[in-house]
């Protein structure tokens, strides 16, 4: 058997290889088997055969793989799983009803159930929320109003309590006494 032989039964073990990571995923054992056989065959064309063979060899490979990786991924996205898992990407913020919820929080006053640390859990009408304040640490209790609520995140910061339940307008928009800090 001549060297060039040896060389393309090596990229074939390897190429084999790769097929058996995605099919028994070994956390990548065998894709360093493959990277090692297609090493070896590149070396053996170095080592016996001339630098046109080799950077033939080289090239092949450096096109090849990702070529055929690329056809692999196309085909398995056409596959019955493939399409399966496709569909499902209904992750996006505004298809979660829990996020959608959550974008009607600003504006709304509420009290911290625990303390924020600067996170920690706030009730809206009710409901327990985790929250983060603007960077204050606050203890339970306190009054807080929602100033952003986007993409899961809910902020809040520290109002002056309200001095009788009916004040709280949860459509009103914030005043700017709600945004003032008392250090006293």
């Amino acid at each position: 058997m001549d060297y060039l032989t040896v060389a393309l039964l090596l990229v074939l073990v390897g190429v084999v290889l790769l097929g058996a990571e995605i099919l028994l995923p070994t956390g990548g054992l065998l894709v360093v088997g493959a990277l090692l056989c297609f090493a070896v065959a590149v070396g053996t064309i170095l080592y016996y055969g001339t630098a046109l063979e080799a950077t033939v060899a080289m090239a092949g490979l450096a096109v090849g793989l990702p070529a055929a990786g690329f056809v692999a991924v196309a085909a398995w996205r056409r596959l019955s799983i493939g399409r399966a898992l496709d569909a499902d990407g209904g992750d996006r913020a505004v298809d979660v009803p829990q996020l959608m919820k959550l974008d009607e929080l600003r504006g709304r006053v509420g009290r911290t159930a625990t303390p924020m640390r600067p996170s920690g859990a706030v009730v809206f009408d009710g409901q327990r929320v985790d929250a983060l304040t603007e960077g204050m640490m606050l203890d339970a209790g306190v009054w807080v109003r929602c100033v952003e609520a986007k993409a899961g995140r809910v902020v809040v910061r520290q109002i002056d309590p309200p001095g009788d339940l009916s004040d709280v307008n949860p459509d009103a928009p914030a005043r700017k006494s709600d945004f003032d800090l008392n250090l006293d």
